[in-house]
């Protein structure tokens, strides 16, 4: 496996998005109380005028503001929010709006670089998509990359995995049961792979049986 803090972020990016193209935006004095890696982060990514999360979004820097000893400093399109602990700000909690918060395996650092490939894979230029994929046709679609050692988070649903190749990316995870009470289907998995130059997709596209979704976004 990959330790996920051998990942450097600001080269993953530049591999993944090209040299930044823009200097650094520098953080306001009043948000100096947010944690280093927010801070890092912010300032990283600032760099980029493309879009780098397009599943989730932080809040702007000025807007984060602690409540009840958390401070939230991402959100998804449903209700989901991210949080780190106003007295120890490595903890990361996981929630939704107006329920109760879980505690995440990942401190803030691993967090942040978990979710740069996670939103990685589904921000790339060639993308492919299953929703259900027989989880027996994993080990070949997956044989490119290798796992990397997140400790996990709960979103979209507990057991997702990222997988890291040359040029390729994978958000593996279980697939939703079509009908309620949506749990997960026994025996399928749900497949996103990613990559910024299509001809390293060509080796999915070529395996029978699969019903691939491909998209991708624009140079």
């Amino acid at each position: 496996m990959i330790d996920p803090m051998s990942i450097d972020l600001p080269s993953f990016l530049t591999s993944w998005y090209g040299p930044p193209s823009q200097p650094a935006t520098p953080l306001p004095d009043t948000c100096s109380w947010l944690p280093a890696p927010l801070r890092e982060w912010y300032g990283v990514s600032s760099q980029w005028t493309t879009p780098l999360l397009t599943l989730k979004r932080m809040r702007t820097p000025e807007k984060i503001v602690p409540l009840e000893g958390r401070a939230i400093f991402m959100t998804d399109a449903g209700d989901t929010i991210w949080a780190f602990d106003v007295d120890d700000s490595s903890r990361v909690y996981e929630g939704q709006l107006h329920e109760g918060w879980t505690e995440s395996t990942e401190r803030l650092s691993e967090f942040l670089i978990h979710n740069a490939l996670n939103e990685a894979a589904f921000n790339a230029m060639s993308r492919r998509a299953c929703e259900q994929m027989e989880e027996a046709r994993l080990d070949q679609i997956l044989a490119p990359m290798t796992e990397v050692s997140f400790g996990g988070w709960q979103w979209p649903r507990p057991g997702h995995r990222i997988f890291l190749g040359d040029g390729l990316i994978a958000d593996v995870g279980p697939a939703m049961e079509d009908h309620a009470p949506w749990g997960n289907k026994p025996g399928f998995m749900e497949v996103q792979i990613g990559s910024n130059n299509p001809a390293l997709l060509s080796y999915v596209d070529e395996m029978p049986g699969i019903d691939w979704f491909k998209s991708g976004r624009s140079r």
